[in-house]
């Protein structure tokens, strides 16, 4: 199971200066909770055998209803709208964010794309 981590848990790894992933998902998005979810474990799988940690962090439980405003904020830190949005940290700094990456292949290809960012 993916950790689930609040905005304020997100920020305080981003200040450890490692590399993570952060899957910023909603309760209400079809293509974050059927779509991308059973595709997401191997991707999962994949990051952790290169030593990166992937976490979850829940924005919306309703359609257009953030959770806080500091989970507002998160999003829009991390590149907007567009569930569910898929961010690459290292040293405290967004290398790379991607929205609706959702099938096996495409994630695939995005932990191999991470990876590249990454030294």
């Amino acid at each position: 199971m993916i950790q689930e981590l609040s905005p304020a848990e997100v920020r305080e790894r981003m200040e450890e200066k490692g590399a993570f992933v952060v899957n910023i998902v909603t309760a209400w998005c079809p293509d974050c909770t059927e779509r991308q979810q059973p595709n997401f474990p191997e991707f999962v799988k994949k990051m952790a055998a290169g030593g990166v940690v992937v976490y979850q962090c829940c924005v919306q439980d309703e359609k257009l209803v953030f959770i806080s405003d500091e989970h507002d904020s998160l999003v829009n830190d991390f590149g907007g709208h567009g569930y569910p949005r898929t961010v690459l940290i290292r040293d405290g700094k967004v290398l790379d964010s991607r929205k609706e990456v959702m099938d096996g292949l495409a994630l695939s290809m995005l932990a191999d794309d991470f990876f590249k960012q990454l030294p």
